[in-house]
């Protein structure tokens, strides 16, 4: 197998405040080959949070979110097909309506690739992020590092 793509899951805090009232998250970033995806993405722009939170600040989240979410990222790809994953979505709801950013997620045997970059919120045509990816990861590498971070 020819050179692949290196994902780790970086802890993503999002500070909270009073006015106006925001939550204080704890979440994941996606780092692609030692670069932020949240950064590259433009996400804080649109203040959003990974879409992944992290068990040992956000327990009873990552207790009820994780595991579902986990797994449109890993085994609810099917081989030979792909569907689109919100990586960064709203730090309140999660809801797509208020803008989340998107990756097309298909896989092969052994690798999974992400790409198709864009910003979406269910209104408006979505904004394509060309400059974003594709990234190519081996499946037996993504797996674990996923899982490590959803477990703790």
């Amino acid at each position: 197998m020819g050179t692949s793509d290196q994902l780790k899951l970086v802890v993503l805090r999002r500070i909270g405040c009073g006015n106006p009232a925001k939550k204080e998250r704890y979440t994941f970033d996606f780092v692609v080959n030692g670069q932020s995806l949240f950064a590259v993405t433009g996400a804080s722009n649109f203040d959003l949070s990974g879409c992944l939170s992290v068990p040992q600040r956000e327990p009873e989240l990552a207790l009820r979110l994780n595991g579902e979410l986990a797994q449109r990222l890993t085994s609810a790809v099917p081989c030979g097909g792909s569907h689109r994953v919100a990586l960064y979505i709203c730090p309140e709801c999660g809801d797509l309506a208020c803008g989340a950013i998107t990756a097309l997620v298909s896989r092969s045997e052994g690798v999974v690739h992400w790409s198709d970059f864009a910003y979406e919120n269910g209104a408006d045509r979505e904004t394509k992020l060309s400059k974003v990816g594709p990234f190519a990861f081996d499946w037996t590498s993504y797996m674990t590092e996923i899982d490590q971070a959803c477990v703790g």
